[in-house]
């Protein structure tokens, strides 16, 4: 690492335990709390610090990643007497991994500029699995030097870790990725349900389109678990959640998205979740 920073870290789940992981075995001077004792024990003999509120972990740092899972998750932790806002510094730098709406992004950053303090939204893509190896793709959108300021964590994790523009340009970029994602799960169902009524395997022509140039990670990704029944509980309520904000962020812009949010609608209805059903709860 370039520089030696103090960093904080909320949303200790599958991926931000992995983040979390990955800052503290780079030697990487850290701070977590978390509301439950649970997502703490695994840390508890790892040689990081606790805090004992939100304020008191953004007071013991230079960079506070947040990786909870939605926008009142996000302003619970941010907002507020103890909230990490608060505690924090002027000079220091909140990176927002989680992926929310550009309008709670932009509250929060207006109420941190109050303070002196940076704010980055830099949403991560990969999961647990490559948030553990440091190999999560980090998409950030902020100024140039708040960006500069929280690379060094960022790259503990981040296997690449990309500058897109302004505020907001990560959560774009995490947006569109993500309804992308969901429509592949649509399209790789029907070529695989395709393949099966002509009568071929279903393992073996998932095999082969994981080799050929219709693959996807959406395709892998059913493959490995074992198809999408198995796959719809473990990804349905995110990608739900994300492509309603997507969806929302271009019809309030006149964006047009051609098939884009149809199919992935279709494959989040196959998934047992439905444009009615957003289920943001932890």
């Amino acid at each position: 690492m370039s520089e030696q920073i103090r960093v904080g870290f909320i949303g200790l789940g599958d991926q931000g335990a992995g983040m979390a992981h990955r800052l503290i075995d780079c030697g990487v001077p850290t701070t977590l709390w978390a509301r439950r004792e649970a997502s703490l024990q695994p840390f508890r003999e790892s040689g990081a610090a606790f805090a004992a509120t939100p304020a008191e972990l953004g007071a013991k740092s230079d960079v506070v990643g947040v990786c909870v899972l939605d926008d009142a998750g996000v302003q619970q932790v941010l907002l507020g007497e103890s909230g990490v806002l608060s505690g924090m510094r002027p000079g220091a730098v909140l990176a927002i991994h989680s992926t929310i709406s550009l309008d709670v992004c932009h509250q929060i950053a207006r109420a941190a500029d109050e303070l002196g303090i940076g704010v980055i939204d830099a949403p991560v893509s990969g999961g647990g699995f490559a948030a553990a190896k440091g190999e999560l793709a980090v998409l950030v959108g902020g100024s140039p030097e708040h960006y500069a300021r929280a690379l060094p964590a960022l790259e503990t994790f981040g296997g690449s870790v990309s500058h897109l523009g302004p505020l907001g340009s990560g959560l774009i970029a995490k947006l569109i990725n993500n309804t992308l994602h969901a429509a592949h799960y649509a399209l790789a169902r029907d070529a695989l349900a395709a393949g099966i009524g002509l009568g071929l395997d279903e393992k073996a022509l998932g095999h082969v389109l994981s080799v050929c140039s219709g693959n996807s990670y959406s395709l892998n990704t059913a493959v490995m678990v074992g198809g999408f029944d198995v796959l719809a509980p473990l990804v349905g309520t995110l990608l739900r959640k994300d492509v309603a904000i997507f969806d929302r962020l271009a019809a309030e812009h006149g964006v047009p998205t051609g098939s884009l949010i149809p199919v992935a609608d279709e494959a989040l209805e196959l998934f047992g979740f439905p444009r009615d059903r957003i289920d943001t709860k932890e």
